[in-house]
């Protein structure tokens, strides 16, 4: 805890005082005796510890800790300015489980110390699956993942909420390419300063801009923005969905894209259970939204979102290797370099983006 504490700013003795009030409001808990574990995960903003209860009806719960309980504060300054007037993570939780959507349960939100204490749903995510020698649970469990997809990007884009936080921001052109730049500025220039030549730079905008053009003028749909294997716990056999407070509008296969191809998943699921998942969707998506997706529209637009997320991974991977000076997920790049050299050499604009980068990445032109 001493760590996580140092990290956020947060006083350790404090924060046990904090706590031990904080127990006392939750129907079921007994705040005599607890310990806290710090959690792997968060962000520079907010960091995670399990509480160990030792009565009550619960035995655990979790805790969010927030270095500063500004709502705004930890927002990416791409998002629309005076749109954040709540706590995202409270206002989409909300809205999600209002959709139906396995959502962990809030059980307390202390807003002036910047505290929510949340279900402790454990420690198995959907990588254990992802892992596993059995194909049938892999495919079942990703299926399972599936239909919780389609329930975001259906029911919870079609339900009316004025106050619901991701209907007021969006993927638009400023944010698509914010994301993309990240892996100009980080993977490229900051790693080779000075070797990016203005006319390449110039290309690669180019290119860039292609590709937003064509995904803003694709389907949108409510996009939870991560929805990958480590955000999505196994509890009981039920699928809980956590990390969803930057969803926004965004385009229609841009989390499909997210989940099958984030950090190592599509090393571990392999080229013929993407296609059946990508498949699987479609189908889900006509069977729940009442609209069938032309699967070659669905299809480009995948690529698109594959192509978008995977330059913007890891350029993002460098910025926090360089900016927050942890390397620790610098080790997935390697399954996503690939994935660029396959998705890039489908067509010969995409080739033309794929020579002008590689041409700097000396680890990405054994791939192509």
């Amino acid at each position: 805890m001493k760590e996580l504490c140092k990290r956020l700013g947060v006083d350790e003795s404090e924060l046990r005082g904090a706590v031990e009030d904080g127990l006392r409001r939750i129907p079921g808990v007994e705040a005599g005796g607890f310990k806290m574990t710090a959690l792997a995960g968060g962000a520079s903003v907010r960091g995670y510890a399990r509480i160990g209860l030792n009565g009550g009806k619960k035995p655990s719960v979790v805790l969010m800790i927030l270095s500063d309980p500004d709502p705004a504060k930890g927002v990416e300054e791409v998002m629309a300015a005076g749109v954040i007037k709540e706590l995202p993570f409270i206002n989409v939780h909300r809205h999600l489980a209002r959709c139906g959507v396995p959502v962990p349960e809030i059980y307390h939100y202390d807003r002036g110390r910047g505290l929510i204490y949340i279900e402790d749903c454990g420690d198995r995510h959907l990588r254990s699956a992802a892992e596993s020698d059995d194909p049938e649970e892999k495919r079942k469990e990703f299926e399972k993942a599936v239909r919780e997809l389609v329930k975001i990007q259906v029911d919870c884009s079609e339900r009316e909420d004025p106050e619901f936080l991701g209907f007021h921001v969006r993927f638009d052109r400023k944010l698509l390419r914010w994301e993309l730049d990240h892996f100009t500025e980080f993977a490229i220039k900051n790693r080779f300063p000075g070797a990016l030549s203005a006319k390449d730079e110039a290309a690669i905008g180019s290119h860039f801009e292609a590709i937003c053009d064509e995904l803003l003028a694709g389907p949108y749909a409510l996009q939870h923005r991560d929805y990958h294997m480590d955000n999505l716990l196994l509890k009981d056999g039920w699928l809980k969905v956590i990390d969803f407070q930057d969803a926004l509008m965004g385009p229609l296969a841009y989390d499909l894209a997210c989940f099958l191809y984030d950090r190592d998943t599509s090393a571990l699921l392999g080229p013929e259970l993407i296609g059946h998942i990508v498949d699987y969707y479609a189908g889900q998506y006509a069977k729940r939204s009442g609209r069938a997706i032309p699967r070659e529209q669905l299809q480009r637009n995948f690529e698109l979102c594959v192509i978008h997320r995977m330059l913007k991974v890891v350029g993002r991977f460098h910025f926090i290797d360089q900016v927050k000076k942890r390397p620790e997920y610098l080790r997935f790049i390697p399954f996503m370099l690939p994935v660029i050299a396959d998705y890039l050499g489908r067509g010969p604009k995409r080739r033309e983006l794929l020579g002008t980068i590689a041409s700097y990445l000396p680890e990405l032109r054994e791939f192509t």
